[in-house]
């Protein structure tokens, strides 16, 4: 078997080929997703997520990578392929102003950095069905610290932001994965803008699970995929991708 063989048992391929897949019921009738449809490198992201065990995307912003991550964990969760939803996030300071000097208590600004998470969600799910399921243990919406210790059996495992983690955060978050679970790990490996200068996880990543040839870079193992968005594939806006060329 090659260096990390891929444990379909995982993927939702191979839930369905080993009839695991669970009839879908009205609790999961809250959810927004025929809006949306991949195109284009988009694809790339699904078809990686439903056959590896991990996924990297490597994409600047306005490339719609957020959104078909969680797009397409929330229609596997909808059908049941897994359990529960897991994003994970730094809370970083991105700009001039550090919340830490800032009056509040921790738990307050967590708060406001999960408010922001939840916003990622609202395209995709009503808001009381995100309560609910945030309730319920179905639906995590948290920062790296909360999960020391933990074991995610059957969940698809979202770490956003990736190049504002270190390496041993991004170690810490994927090691969580129990049975059934998949890790997707998202970032911009060129983005470079937390206040407290971390070593980037990302990058790390990347540089241990790909070579590069032939000047492009692809997965060397069996159980990993890579996908890599560039500044053609933005669709915010014509000025949104004029910025991330010139910054290229």
């Amino acid at each position: 078997m090659a260096k990390g063989a891929n444990n379909t048992s995982r993927t939702r391929k191979g839930k369905q080929e080993n009839n695991e897949s669970r009839t879908v019921n009205s609790k999961f009738s809250s959810f927004e997703l025929s809006w949306f449809s991949p195109v284009g490198e988009q694809q790339s992201i699904v078809d990686s997520m439903d056959y590896n065990e991990l996924t990297i995307v490597d994409s600047p912003s306005g490339t719609g990578k957020s959104s078909t991550v969680l797009w397409n964990a929330l229609t596997e969760y909808k059908n049941k392929n897994f359990d529960k939803v897991y994003l994970i996030k730094n809370p970083t300071e991105a700009g001039d102003d550090q919340i830490g000097f800032l009056p509040s208590s921790a738990e307050d600004k967590i708060s406001v950095h999960m408010e922001a998470m939840k916003s990622i969600f609202y395209q995709f799910v009503s808001k009381e069905k995100l309560e609910n399921d945030i309730k319920t243990g179905n639906i995590v919406l948290t920062i790296p610290n909360f999960l020391l210790g933990t074991t995610i059996d059957n969940a698809i495992i979202i770490l956003e932001e990736a190049q504002t983690m270190s390496p041993n955060t991004v170690k810490l978050i994927s090691e969580r994965a129990g049975k059934g679970s998949i890790v997707v790990i998202v970032g911009d490996s060129r983005q470079r803008y937390s206040v407290k200068k971390r070593d980037d996880g990302l990058n790390d990543l990347i540089t241990r699970v790909t070579d590069e040839i032939d000047g492009v870079r692809r997965s060397k193992y069996d159980n990993t995929g890579y996908i890599k968005m560039t500044s053609d594939n933005n669709m915010r806006s014509s000025l949104s991708k004029f910025i991330t060329e010139i910054y290229e």
